[in-house]
């Protein structure tokens, strides 16, 4: 069950949108909601795209409430949107 990533792009921003600002969703959620039942197969497209993302400036990625960037961890990671004041 292949996505594109135009696809994974327009759900990340559409789940964060959803939540706002002040509420980070995961990329493992963003997983989920897209892939369902093979979800673990395909985390790496979605923490690659939540890296470009976050490179473009729309979104702050946390590890354990810690800013900084996505890189290769393989740890839980959290996607907020940048708000209209940052």
């Amino acid at each position: 069950m292949k996505k594109s990533k135009q696809e994974i792009k327009n759900r990340i921003l559409s789940m964060s949108k959803k939540r706002g600002t002040d509420r980070p969703i995961s990329t493992t959620e963003v997983t989920k909601d897209l892939f369902s039942n093979v979800w673990k197969e395909h985390v790496d497209e979605v923490r690659t795209m939540a890296g470009k993302l976050q490179s473009e400036k729309l979104f702050s990625v946390t590890h354990k409430r810690k800013s900084g960037p996505i890189g290769q961890s393989k740890n839980p990671v959290r996607l907020s949107l940048f708000g209209s004041d940052e």
